[in-house]
């Protein structure tokens, strides 16, 4: 309900994207995703995380859309007798010498007006600022991605991987050496080439042999290129194509668990235990499932892939 000033609004932001990307309200590391794409709604590639600017601009509208059905209110009839003062609220204009706060909340009203047909809000006549919100964000293209990385069957901070990878924003070293830092660039995990996103997820003779190990384990044939070509490719019921993404955000997710282990412990684990690993978080996502609703071409695929046992349930 109140009109916050524009440093403010940039403190806010500043704080919870440093929450963000490291856990503190300092700010530390430089953000792997600009500020624009993560306030976009996760279809348009974001991570919906309001844009606390125009989120103001959508609570000062429910303001707006009092004065303008003449709501039964303390604050509209003070608003009419000390500022519009008999005048039409749509043709409004504030005066020079006027608070800070009521020209401000006049110039929401202004941007707000196009919204209106006949001072009714054009989606329903009674204003919510979500919805308000929605109106006045500027809509950015639906990316082909988003049901791939934000699927049910996927764990979350796999989710938040696959997002980091479509965007192109996981910090492999080709990408530390172009943003200027001298560091040695051979890969973690085979020290055999230059270590990139591309090489770490389809070349390393590491990954490949996790990749293979899993393809074996679940008799699914997960890729070693073209991942996103994959993901249209896939075969099954939704609820088999679902579990298929589900394993290979877990592959990509073990893979990059394990390089960053190299890095910092010099250790990894075995193939066999990365599979292991990734079979056992899917298991565990699948638990909050209801097997009673599931058709008996799902329980059987998912008995067959050992992912769950129908008799502990």
């Amino acid at each position: 309900m109140f009109v916050i000033p524009k440093g403010i609004i940039s403190k806010i932001e500043a704080t919870y994207k440093n929450f963000l990307w490291d856990n503190s309200a300092e700010y530390r590391r430089v953000p792997l995703v600009a500020w624009d794409k993560l306030s976009c709604s996760k279809e348009e590639g974001g991570l919906e995380l309001k844009d606390q600017e125009i989120m103001n601009k959508a609570m000062i509208g429910r303001l707006v859309h009092w004065v303008m059905e003449e709501k039964n209110s303390i604050w509209v009839q003070w608003v009419k007798k000390n500022y519009l003062k008999g005048k039409a609220w749509l043709d409004y204009k504030p005066t020079a010498n006027s608070s800070w706060v009521w020209r401000r909340i006049c110039k929401v009203k202004e941007e707000m007006l196009p919204g209106y047909i006949d001072g009714t809000w054009t989606a329903q006549s009674t204003y919510a600022p979500a919805m308000g919100y929605e109106w006045l964000r500027e809509r950015k293209p639906v990316v082909t991605w988003y049901k791939w990385v934000w699927n049910e069957h996927v764990t979350p901070k796999h989710q938040f991987l696959g997002w980091l990878y479509t965007h192109g924003a996981m910090r492999t070293k080709d990408k530390l050496i172009m943003y200027g830092l001298e560091v040695e660039d051979s890969c973690f995990l085979c020290a055999q080439t230059i270590e990139s996103i591309d090489h770490l997820l389809c070349a390393c003779v590491y990954s490949r042999k996790v990749i293979q190990e899993m393809s074996q384990r679940m008799q699914i044939i997960f890729p070693v290129t073209d991942l996103l070509g994959w993901y249209t490719q896939r075969t099954g019921t939704k609820l088999q194509k679902g579990v298929q993404v589900a394993l290979l955000w877990g592959i990509v997710y073990s893979i990059w668990q394990q390089r960053n282990k190299s890095r910092m412990e010099g250790v990894l684990l075995r193939p066999e235990g990365v599979a292991n690993q990734v079979i056992e978080e899917v298991k565990t996502r699948l638990r909050g499932r209801d097997f009673r609703v599931l058709t008996k071409t799902d329980l059987d695929w998912l008995q067959n892939k050992k992912l769950c046992v129908i008799d502990d349930q």
